[in-house]
């Protein structure tokens, strides 16, 4: 006479084979791979072409292509966040880049634009990094005056 049994495995585990003998079944919590682990993957985004085009990506292996956004809105971000960069580094009128000597210290003002919901924002913050960062209010109001169109590319704001 045959007899057979069948295991239900849990939700989440599988048969460790090597502690496992044929009285006793042991389960082990089956292994979660990082999705960036796994080289062999393939993703679609957009990346940004030497001359600033934003191209789609239709199925890159990740193991080469770390330059490629999820979508074409934070492709155009990065790019606005490099123009912005350059801005601020070179247009004097903006006070430059607030340093990281700065950034320690607490009280120092550092007027800031940001966003909230689906808004710009401006503030004063004395901790927190933000990169659309000011020393004075009216190098801040300035600049958003004069690329507005930058800013919300940047903060992915419609």
């Amino acid at each position: 006479m045959e007899k057979e049994i069948n295991i239900v495995v849990p939700e989440g585990y599988e048969i460790d084979r090597e502690n496992s003998t044929f009285e006793c079944i042991k389960f082990k919590p089956i292994e979660k791979k990082r999705w960036r682990d796994d080289e062999e993957e393939y993703i679609t985004g957009c990346y940004i072409e030497v001359n600033s085009e934003i191209l789609p990506v239709m199925e890159q292996n990740t193991s080469s292509n770390y330059n490629v956004f999820a979508t074409r809105k934070q492709a155009k971000s990065a790019l606005a966040m490099a123009r912005i960069s350059q801005i601020m580094a070179n247009d004097e009128r903006f006070g430059g880049v607030i340093t990281n000597e700065e950034w320690c210290n607490n009280n120092m003002k550092k007027y800031i634009i940001v966003r909230r919901d689906n808004c710009i924002v401006k503030y004063v913050y004395f901790y927190y990094y933000y990169f659309l960062a000011f020393h004075t209010k009216e190098q801040r109001d300035l600049f958003l005056e004069e690329n507005e169109d930058l800013v919300k590319d940047y903060l992915m704001i419609d």
